[in-house]
């Protein structure tokens, strides 16, 4: 008879446990990471003074698909790639059907250099330098109207935010924090 009501006790334990309401949450379900924005997303990053609004370009799939089959930008609209490293970096326009400015910067977030890139040229534009972290494509001819030359400064701490926002670990893609 103890053994029958033992029984009993577990199977009503289980089903109790098992029934819970679909509106509570699980420990798993409240830490759980909170969702998260997608590639489409813009996020507004200051550089040499200027606010831009640029997609986190981070996996390879997002770097390899780029701005291919964009048809526009808006003025102060762009895509930033981050890289795990430092080293010479080289972009094309195929598959891109607008001309571009693109700038090449380094780790700490300073513009070395800025190049031309023009609509559907599978040609390859390679950086100077190796030690390039960073690419900024912007609307054609941007660069020279915001008036940003090499050495302007790019935010890196909102982008850092922007890569969190994306539901990735910044130290995955960016240097430590000084």
């Amino acid at each position: 008879m103890l053994q029958a009501y033992y029984r009993l006790f577990l199977f009503a334990a289980v089903f109790v446990v098992g029934c819970k309401p679909s509106s509570e949450k699980t420990y798993a379900d409240a830490h759980a990471p909170v969702a998260t924005v997608t590639f489409e997303h813009r996020f507004p990053i200051q550089f040499g003074g200027k606010e831009i609004h640029v997609q986190l370009a981070l996996t390879e799939l997002e770097k390899a698909r780029g701005l291919m089959g964009r048809t526009s930008l808006q003025e102060n609209e762009g895509m930033f790639f981050v890289f795990p490293s430092n080293q010479e970096r080289s972009f094309w326009m195929r598959d891109v059907p607008i001309n571009i400015s693109l700038g090449y910067l380094t780790e700490d977030g300073k513009l070395d250099e800025i190049k031309a890139l023009y609509a559907n040229d599978p040609s390859s534009v390679p950086s100077r330098s190796r030690e390039i972290r960073y690419v900024l494509e912007m609307p054609e001819g941007w660069f020279e109207k915001a008036g940003i030359k090499p050495g302007a400064q790019i935010d890196i701490e909102a982008v850092r935010a922007g890569i969190t926002a994306r539901g990735f670990k910044p130290g995955s893609f960016l240097p430590e924090k000084r």
